[in-house]
């Protein structure tokens, strides 16, 4: 709570007049309204990087894992996992030492694809609404990672995920799969 409580006082103390300032030339008296959805997505995009990267995601992953382990999965995971023998009640229990790093990489494409829908927010209220559905679209296929260390906003449609690393899947498999679930993943 307090970690967001900080990013949004700063991102409205130094954002938010710059944002409007350009803003109120496109959008005209709807700038307040969506200077404010802007900045509070900017907002949710830093809230979700420093608080995956340094406070959860340690708690992610054993969170992930530890489902795989419940849902009786333990073949997938133990291609990137060392699991405990044993019969224990509690699946967190079985866990053991990372074989696989579960993190993905920065793709300049999905920075540059971000920067060029954001221009998308100068088009009164339906800019914003695109931008949003747009960035949805990329950022719900990330939801098979175990943990990410990358921003939201750069989250990409290919993505090489750990947990379709830990199924094997190929590119094409991946790619399937996820063109198959798109509406869900938007949603």
């Amino acid at each position: 709570m307090s970690l967001s409580v900080a990013v949004i006082v700063f991102m409205f103390v130094f954002a938010y007049l710059p944002q409007l300032a350009v803003l109120v030339f496109v959008n005209g008296p709807l700038a307040a309204f969506t200077t404010i959805l802007l900045t509070l997505s900017e907002s949710s995009t830093l809230i979700t990087l420093l608080s995956r990267t340094f406070l959860l995601q340690d708690a992610l992953l054993d969170t992930f894992d530890g489902v795989l382990v419940a849902k009786r999965q333990t073949g997938v995971l133990a291609e990137g996992r060392q699991l405990k023998s044993g019969n224990f009640n509690d699946p967190m229990a079985k866990l053991g030492k990372l074989i696989k790093s579960p993190f993905e990489k920065f793709t300049p494409k999905a920075f540059v694809r971000y920067v060029m829908y954001l221009p998308l927010n100068f088009i009164p209220v339906v800019g914003t609404v695109i931008f949003v559905l747009l960035q949805g679209r990329t950022r719900g296929n990330s939801v098979h990672a175990r943990v990410s260390r990358q921003p939201p906003l750069l989250c990409r449609p290919l993505i090489s995920s750990q947990y379709f690393q830990l199924k094997k899947w190929s590119n094409p498999q991946r790619e399937e799969w996820l063109k198959e679930n798109t509406a869900a993943y938007t949603a």
